[in-house]
């Protein structure tokens, strides 16, 4: 939520959820996002075929399952 989201809602009497730990995971996932882009670009590229993906794979799988986790802990 940015800072005009939070003033409208508080002006609103809306309810405010604050979940700890999500920046970080959202930051993880970002993150896997730029490095899947870059092996995408290295392929078409032509300089790396085949590229390893279960590492990618590994931390995307954990940062949904903590995902899942925090959505659990807000409903």
């Amino acid at each position: 939520m940015n800072f005009t989201e939070f003033v409208t809602r508080s002006a609103l009497n809306k309810q405010i959820t604050v979940v700890d730990g999500l920046h970080e995971i959202l930051k993880e996932v970002k993150a896997i996002g730029r490095n899947l882009n870059q092996l995408t670009t290295l392929c078409n590229m032509g300089k790396i075929i085949c590229p390893e993906l279960s590492e990618l794979e590994e931390l995307y799988s954990k940062s949904i399952v903590m995902l899942d986790e925090i959505a659990r802990r807000c409903s």
